[in-house]
């Protein structure tokens, strides 16, 4: 029954992936993977941030989508701005499809103001995926009624002529904060680059992607005196890329270092695809999320949703001279420019 299970998560895949158009890697928690979502995010923190992502959607289907990321970044007051780096791993269909993504990023701020600043950021990558024949199972080779399902290791199917692609991609985003307010806009996939495995009279473009996102944060007072610990974030992030568009709303809770997180996603005609519920823990240099995606909609019965954990640190520097005027007015630019957006 497993080998089954198996033959038949690979085949899904394969049918997505002659006849639909490629699609980006979603993370649920959109910001504990800032750079991914928006490269204008790069040094929005201003110490240095290394963020680790793990993603794994449809476990029961063969391994069917499973993806790793690994993030650099931090701000630069030389360069006004910040710079980021990120490595990702993608696997589809127990290896099948992999692709490695390498990605680095420069923002640059723009203080227009006490409590308002732009960042505008630029993003190129160089992407590789490989195609794992071996992993293929054609028609010729099952037979409904033997009981492994496999009945001849080959296949009268010719071979694929291309098994690695790479290409260059590039990306860019911008992002306003005003006090508790932010809004943000990323273009990736600006060439539309092309992932044809095939020979070259064959295009596959990858779809230019477009995300929409913003926020506030909610600060909650305690007898309209003091500030308590507790804070509120309501979100919402649109995405489209090709024909594909998800909506996604949904509100943070905070206390003292716990934060919780329920989302929604579905698309602009109310079809819920799922429940996203998030639960995480910060402190001063590092926080840890877990999120679980509870899908809602006809693919209940066919997969398990989706699992996903982060893991960020953060590193202060604490050598510079406190008392110079170089660092207050460091300081003074580093307050203007920080966004008050969620961790997770």
């Amino acid at each position: 029954m497993n080998r089954k299970r198996r033959i038949a998560g690979i085949l899904f895949l394969l049918m997505n992936i002659l006849n639909l158009s490629a699609q980006d890697v979603e993370f649920s928690q959109f910001y504990a993977n800032k750079v991914y979502l928006n490269p204008a995010f790069a040094g929005s923190d201003f110490d240095t941030r290394i963020s680790m992502n793990y993603r794994n959607q449809w476990p029961e289907i063969s391994s069917a989508y499973v993806t790793y990321s690994v993030a650099y970044d931090q701000y630069v007051n030389q360069l006004g701005g910040g710079i980021g780096l990120q490595v990702m791993q993608d696997e589809q269909g127990d290896g099948t499809i992999s692709t490695t993504t390498v990605s680095g990023m420069y923002s640059y701020t723009l203080r227009v103001s006490k409590n308002l600043a732009v960042k505008a950021g630029f993003q190129t990558s160089f992407i590789q995926r490989r195609l794992n024949d071996s992993n293929f199972t054609f028609p010729d080779q099952t037979d409904e009624f033997y009981i492994n399902g496999l009945i001849n290791p080959f296949t009268g199917e010719s071979a694929i002529d291309h098994l690695n692609r790479s290409y260059v991609d590039f990306s860019s985003g911008l992002i306003a904060s005003h006090k508790n307010w932010f809004i943000g806009f990323a273009a990736h996939h600006l060439t539309e680059p092309d992932e044809a495995y095939k020979n070259e009279s064959d295009y596959s473009k990858l779809p230019r992607k477009y995300t929409l996102h913003c926020g506030v944060n909610v600060p909650v007072f305690r007898r309209g005196l003091h500030q308590s610990d507790i804070g509120l974030a309501p979100n919402f992030l649109y995405q489209q890329q090709g024909t594909n568009k998800q909506f996604n709303y949904g509100l943070y809770l905070s206390k003292g270092s716990l934060v919780v997180g329920m989302w929604y996603r579905d698309n602009l005609e109310l079809e819920y695809d799922a429940i996203i519920l998030q639960v995480g823990v910060m402190r001063d240099w590092w926080q840890v999320a877990y999120s679980y995606d509870k899908t809602v909609s006809k693919l209940i019965h066919t997969n398990t949703g989706a699992h996903e954990i982060s893991f960020l640190m953060r590193f202060k520097n604490s050598k510079r001279n406190r008392n110079s005027c170089q660092e207050i007015a460091l300081r003074s630019r580093r307050k203007i420019g920080r966004i008050k957006c969620p961790h997770f």
